[in-house]
């Protein structure tokens, strides 16, 4: 029941009057979440790559694709579903109006200010495969010897174990609004703006995936239970914001919530 209330409450806004309104992410509230529908990955097919509402929030598209992003003709399947029962359609294409959406949402710079847009660094990281300790038996936790030092083995050994990576980090002011390890940079994988009016982007929390919501002069607040989330998604009158939550090794959750300035 509390499924097809909410539904029943993102359809009856009223669409241009909502989203105009700027959101002060810090004083922001937001209704408890809740999962529209669990997706089977196995069942789907391929990974998650593409998450947008209809122009009147009855339904979501979900495009997934086989194959590692950046990989040319890879195989994308298309989806949508109801956001008041979660039914399922299998499509041949993606929605015309699903285009727009998703070039608004995964753009570099705020549709409310250009200026506030998101900057790309690229760091080379040394991050360890195994756990070789150096410094010999002090290092292990033994006793010390005068003879204790770093061998040539343990050099080798933690040489081994060290890889290099490439880290690509999206920016946004001070916060990182994604990170892409030895991968190619996915606009809009771990963040989406919301539309034009509120002033506000949604992220996924690099290390912990919870879902950040933040305002242009930098004020922000997480939203509560969530975690290992992907494609963050504002309905059209940027009052309802979605997203895909890890569940087990192939299974989202589509998962959503209300969000209103304070009254």
């Amino acid at each position: 029941m509390m499924r097809l209330v909410f539904a029943a409450s993102v359809l009856a806004m009223s669409a241009p009057s909502f989203a105009q309104t700027p959101l002060r992410a810090e004083t922001a509230q937001f209704s408890e979440v809740t999962t529209i529908v669990s997706l089977d990955i196995g069942k789907l097919k391929g990974e998650p790559a593409r998450l947008c509402w209809s122009p009147d929030g009855s339904e979501l598209y979900l495009q997934t694709r086989e194959g590692p992003f950046g990989q040319p003709n890879a195989k994308l399947r298309h989806y949508t579903f109801s956001a008041a029962s979660g039914t399922r359609r299998d499509l041949d294409a993606e929605p015309e109006w699903a285009s727009a959406y998703w070039t608004m949402k995964s753009a570099q710079a705020s549709p409310d200010d250009g200026q506030f847009k998101i900057e790309v660094r690229t760091e080379q990281r040394q991050q360890r495969s195994t756990s070789v300790p150096m410094g010999s038996d002090m290092a292990r936790g033994g006793v010390s010897t005068a003879q204790e030092g770093t061998s040539a083995g343990d050099a080798a050994a933690a040489a081994f174990g060290a890889q290099g990576n490439t880290t690509h980090v999206m920016q946004l002011k001070t916060e990182a609004v994604g990170e892409f390890v030895n991968s190619v940079i996915v606009p809009g994988l771990t963040f989406g703006w919301a539309p034009k009016g509120r002033n506000a982007i949604a992220f996924a929390a690099p290390k912990s995936g919870r879902v950040v919501v933040m305002d242009t002069v930098g004020g922000k607040q997480e939203i509560a239970g969530s975690h290992d989330a992907i494609l963050p998604a504002w309905s059209a009158d940027g009052g309802t914001l979605a997203w895909l939550q890890r569940d087990g090794r192939r299974k989202f959750l589509l998962q959503v919530t209300r969000v209103s300035p304070k009254s």
